[in-house]
């Protein structure tokens, strides 16, 4: 997973990677990402009918779990373009939290959790329905990154799980309690500190600030 993290993919879930060899500039790679994961949220929330936003940088939540990872790596730079993009995915379909490890199981969510009757297949989409839907979806990300990013990105900021909410930001031994703006053009995620100071965030763990259950 992103950071070193250890990736979980229990069953009952559909796990892919797609290569693809976009036509992008070096300069918008950054942005694979985002892009990637606002195309899957809108197909999603499409598919089942479900209300999935985007949190920065690249997981897909629904009510207040997370339901789908994102991770994408690219290859050689070769005249100012990569040479292929990889990107993974990870979204759990009928995973219980039972199967995660005691650390994810509060904070992991499934489509059929969340369905009307999980013992019901028909009441959510399955794998074989979902995969060739994402699928599309990611190639329709590439695509779009390279014609029409600002309104990806305009897209992307209707989904943000994190605006306007207060926030904590860790990253190697800094901290900050902050107030979430939303995304820059370039990617990177603006924060408001207690003393009013903007931050844009490039990496390191941004989260709501959540009550004690």
């Amino acid at each position: 997973g992103r950071g070193g993290r250890e990736f979980e993919s229990p069953a009952g879930g559909l796990y892919f990677s797609l290569i693809l060899r976009p036509e992008l500039d070096v300069s918008v790679l950054p942005l694979i990402t985002l892009a990637a994961g606002t195309c899957l949220c809108a197909s999603i929330r499409e598919i089942a009918a479900v209300p999935v936003m985007m949190k920065w940088p690249n997981d897909l939540y629904l009510y207040e779990r997370k339901l789908a990872g994102i991770l994408t790596e690219s290859g050689p730079i070769r005249r100012g373009r990569a040479n292929f993009v990889v990107i993974g995915v990870g979204l759990n379909v009928t995973t219980t939290p039972e199967q995660f490890s005691s650390e994810l199981r509060r904070k992991s969510i499934s489509l059929a959790a969340c369905s009307v009757d999980s013992t019901e297949p028909t009441s959510y989409p399955q794998v074989d329905t979902l995969l060739p839907l994402l699928v599309k979806a990611l190639h329709r990300a590439s695509e779009r990154l390279g014609e029409d990013r600002e309104q990806l990105l305009a897209e992307w900021r209707a989904f943000d799980y994190l605006r306007g909410r207060q926030l904590h930001y860790v990253r190697h031994d800094n901290e900050i309690s902050a107030t979430g703006i939303g995304l820059a053009e370039d990617g990177q995620y603006i924060i408001l500190d207690c003393q009013g100071i903007e931050h844009r965030v490039t990496a390191g763990d941004l989260n709501p600030v959540r009550p004690v259950f």
